[in-house]
């Protein structure tokens, strides 16, 4: 084989490479449309799609369903719709992005793109961030200091329909009924009277 005919086919298959490497990553991305099997009211598809990935982070399927198996990312659409302010929701929007924003900047990728180690790392670092909600008595505020943190309130929406879904509260939680029942001559089997 002489030089030419070398300096062709070398040429020719380094040509092939970046070709098939170029139409793969075509048809990634062609296949990277956000496809959900749910409306949102709030979030746009793309949005919806980031919150999914979000909560299933934040909660993944192990031997309890997962988030998205839940339906958590549709709870935490409805409830940014119903129940936040127009203020609070353009701060939502304003974090959600910011995130992305972080992520691109960091790994060259949006959130959904990401590996899940690559997710949990940032969320990680967003959760040691994020300041704590102000302390509570009874549920009552004692020191209202402006909204959450995207993330707090983000994962407070998560776990809140997690939690209180059907499933979770059926087959995972269990139930102790307090005060319970009546029981007016129950030996205290070693236990400590209260009222002694």
């Amino acid at each position: 084989m002489n030089r030419r005919n070398a300096l062709k086919t070398s040429a020719l298959f380094m040509g092939y490479a970046v070709s098939a490497t170029a139409l793969t990553e075509t048809f990634i991305a062609c296949q990277k449309t956000v496809k959900l099997d749910w409306k949102p009211v709030f979030l746009s598809p793309e949005q919806a799609n980031t919150i999914a990935e979000i909560t299933e982070t934040i909660l993944p399927k192990t031997s309890t369903p997962g988030a998205k198996e839940l339906g958590v990312p549709q709870f935490v659409d409805k409830m940014l719709h119903d129940l936040l302010s127009e203020e609070d929701q353009k701060d939502f929007l304003a974090g959600l992005e910011s995130l992305d924003e972080r992520c691109e900047s960091k790994y060259g990728k949006s959130f959904v793109e990401c590996t899940p180690a690559q997710r949990e790392a940032l969320l990680l670092a967003l959760d040691k961030e994020a300041e704590p909600f102000p302390p509570s008595l009874w549920g009552i505020t004692l020191k209202p200091s402006g909204p959450p943190a995207f993330f707090r309130r983000l994962k407070s929406l998560t776990l809140l329909g997690y939690y209180t879904s059907e499933k979770i509260g059926k087959e995972v939680l269990a139930y102790d009924p307090v005060p319970g029942e009546y029981i007016a001559c129950m030996p205290l089997n070693s236990q400590n009277a209260w009222n002694e």
